[in-house]
């Protein structure tokens, strides 16, 4: 049975020189053997993909294999009754690489000795080569390279966090549970929500994600905030915002009028005379508190003005004596 090459790799038939390339690339990443430790089918995978790309680009044998599905030295290849493909040669990869591509640029930078012949169909092919995890790396030279048995930090892990607009304000205390991913281990801390905390904003616990490998310090969680909207209250910056209703005649004599609070008892302020609807009066110091200094934001209370929806007839007479008098 012809073997699809193109298949193991995961590409089109008729793939170009970078399109395989790229795409060996990508597989031995994923079925190398440090990568997958003891693992006998992704190291027959790994085995596989390098034979497809040597074929591959090689011009003559990816013509013969184009065209009559021959593969040099599988004598279950091609229309040869099972005597292998012309010549009968056994396939063997040197360290110049077949297409033009050296396969040693990839594993030169391994710390290896590189250059050593490599039978594929024994499949030695770490023969001469050292450590070639770097190649995993996104290529790194040799000076710049992580090495596999050097301390490598954990993962960070990411929580998110639902919390009260009053505690944003206030700040609190809370207790996170979660399980570490690809573990049984379910872990609970808690944390300190400082007062000021935003919508979004990331808080930072130090080595609580995954612990690193090889001695490496353990990743950090990261809470991620998610405050739940007030139906009074709503923020902007660091000032706490709220809109309150007047009738008419406050806003056109003036007067003093309670606004909620957020510290739950509400507060007496005096609206001046003429105030127009929209108008948006400070409370100085009553807002969020900044997280990286001392100061505090404002309360801003924007007005909003009641117009009667029906008059009596003793009001619409004192209307009709202010329009007369152009107000």
């Amino acid at each position: 049975m012809v073997k699809d090459l193109y298949g193991t790799l995961g590409i089109q038939k008729g793939a170009n020189e970078e399109e395989i390339k790229r795409a060996f690339r990508k597989m031995a990443r994923k079925y190398h053997p440090d990568v997958n430790p003891n693992d006998k089918d992704a190291e027959q995978k790994f085995k596989e993909v390098n034979e497809a790309y040597q074929i591959l680009m090689d011009p003559k044998k990816k013509e013969m294999y184009d065209k009559f599905g021959v593969i040099e030295g599988d004598p279950s290849s091609g229309p040869f009754g099972g005597r292998g493909a012309p010549g009968g040669q056994k396939y063997t990869w040197t360290s110049g690489g077949p297409g033009g591509f050296d396969f040693s640029e990839i594993f030169s930078n391994i710390g290896g000795r590189g250059g050593g012949r490599v039978n594929v169909g024994d499949f030695d092919f770490f023969n001469d080569l050292g450590d070639i995890f770097d190649v995993f790396q996104g290529g790194r030279s040799t000076r710049g390279r992580r090495n596999v048995r050097m301390p490598q930090a954990g993962e960070d892990l990411r929580y998110d966090l639902s919390i009260t607009f009053e505690e944003s304000y206030f700040g609190t205390k809370k207790s996170v549970q979660f399980q570490k991913p690809g573990t049984n281990e379910t872990k609970t801390i808690t944390i300190n929500i400082p007062k000021g905390v935003r919508n979004g904003q990331k808080l930072r616990v130090p080595n609580e994600g995954m612990p690193g490998t090889n001695g490496g310090q353990n990743g950090d969680l990261y809470i991620n905030i998610k405050v739940v909207d007030h139906p009074i209250f709503s923020r902007k910056d660091d000032d706490l915002l709220c809109e309150v209703t007047i009738p008419l005649t406050t806003a056109i004599l003036g007067g003093k009028i309670q606004v909620p609070s957020i510290e739950k008892e509400n507060i007496t302020i005096s609206i001046p005379p003429s105030t127009q609807p929209g108008a948006k009066l400070r409370l100085k110091g009553k807002g969020f508190e900044f997280m990286k200094s001392g100061g505090q934001g404002n309360q801003i209370v924007k007005i909003k003005v009641q117009i009667p929806k029906s008059l009596t007839p003793s009001q619409k007479i004192h209307f009709e004596k202010l329009r007369e008098e152009g107000i």
